[in-house]
């Protein structure tokens, strides 16, 4: 059997650039980049225990529960809870290498993790999005942007102290 060559051209973005793609796309995001002092499978073992790292980094969550774990089309699936100050929200998730997308049931809420090898893998760049998709949801986003910031400083912590 051979295949026939498209005549489309094929472009493939990395998991950064595909974090950024979507925080362009939602106008109610906020987003931060920055390097990790952490190797990258380290981080991204780490990052990808959700149940684990969330409520590590993340003040506003305090439980991550998975409710069902799968592989479809070779991406990992996950449906989780996230618990927080008197709040539940569930997640559709899809997790690769270096990406992982978290969308809250209704679409009410959307969190984007990306990442990739720096330095021959020694140190991690990495994105964290967190979006309203939602009309009007505009007027959130400094209140997202802190909320990134915080993570992502939490997060550089924790990856400097070796997780």
């Amino acid at each position: 059997m051979s295949t026939v060559p498209s005549p489309w051209p094929v472009a493939s973005l990395d998991p950064l650039r595909r974090a950024k793609v979507i925080a362009a796309a939602v106008p109610g995001s906020a987003w931060v980049e920055g390097v990790l002092d952490a190797p990258y499978e380290a981080t991204w073992g780490w990052v990808t225990d959700l149940p684990v790292s969330v409520p590590q980094f993340d003040f506003q969550v305090r439980r991550i529960d998975v409710r069902a774990r799968w592989i479809e089309n070779g991406v990992e699936r996950q449906r989780i809870v996230a618990s927080g100050r008197g709040t539940k929200l569930g997640f559709d998730v899809w997790l690769e290498d270096g990406f992982c997308l978290m969308r809250g049931r209704r679409r009410l809420y959307l969190v984007v993790m990306a990442a990739r090898p720096e330095e021959g893998g020694a140190r991690t760049r990495f994105v964290h999005l967190e979006a309203v998709p939602l009309p009007g949801a505009r007027v959130l986003r400094g209140v997202l942007r802190l909320a990134v910031r915080s993570d992502f400083r939490n997060l550089a912590r924790i990856a400097s102290a070796g997780f």
